[in-house]
């Protein structure tokens, strides 16, 4: 299948679907972008998630915690799917991210992974739920003198883009649980220092 012949609004209604209180935290920034990305040919659905990763998220999900996944784009979008549909679990799609053909971050297998993951999502009602967030949103420590060929696509999170402690307790969370890899993000340790002023927070670190 070509990009072209991709429903994008279904993908991006299927993305959506039932996120109730934290559809505040869904983009459609990536779905529009692809309105004018070049045509290609969309690589077809490859489930390559790996057991320990499926297992460390089971294993420190608890449904009063609030629990955010910030690790490799495609590997996020597998994981999306077989939470929803295996455990009931609803992913929210945190991407700010605007495709583009020229830009430093986004790849074709990112765009296939984002349509193919979205629909296969099965439509699912629940309680649960689990942020995912692409850890290549930004590309630490690079010149851009050297890529000047490529548009500076990259982003970083903001205060929009991740949940108060407030609104966490409202919905009755005691904490937070954050799954990431061995070198936390910046953006995303700034988060973590902030919200340990006010509710429990829980790092999980990838072998």
């Amino acid at each position: 299948m070509n990009l072209c012949e991709v429903d994008l609004i279904n993908v991006y209604r299927k993305w959506k679907r039932n996120l109730g209180v934290f559809r505040c935290f869904f983009r459609s920034s990536p779905f529009v972008s692809l309105k004018t990305y070049d045509d290609f040919i969309l690589d077809d659905f490859r489930d390559e998630l790996s057991d320990n990763l499926i297992n460390k998220v089971l294993n420190n999900y608890k449904d009063d915690y609030f629990t955010i996944i910030d690790l490799e784009f495609d590997e996020i979008l597998n994981l999306s799917v077989k939470l929803n549909n295996e455990y009931n679990i609803k992913p929210i799609l945190n991407v700010n991210l605007l495709f583009n053909d020229f830009g430093l971050i986004g790849t074709k297998r990112n765009i296939s992974n984002l349509i193919n993951c979205g629909l296969s999502l099965k439509e699912i009602k629940s309680s649960k739920y689990i942020m995912i967030i692409p850890y290549e949103r930004y590309i630490e420590n690079i010149n851009l003198l050297q890529v000047e060929d490529k548009l500076n696509n990259q982003y970083e999170l903001t205060d929009e883009d991740l949940p108060e402690s407030e609104t966490l307790k409202k919905l009755n969370y005691k904490g937070i649980t954050i799954i990431t890899k061995e070198k936390v993000k910046d953006d995303l340790m700034s988060y973590i220092e902030y919200m340990k002023k006010s509710i429990d927070v829980k790092l999980v670190r990838m072998d």
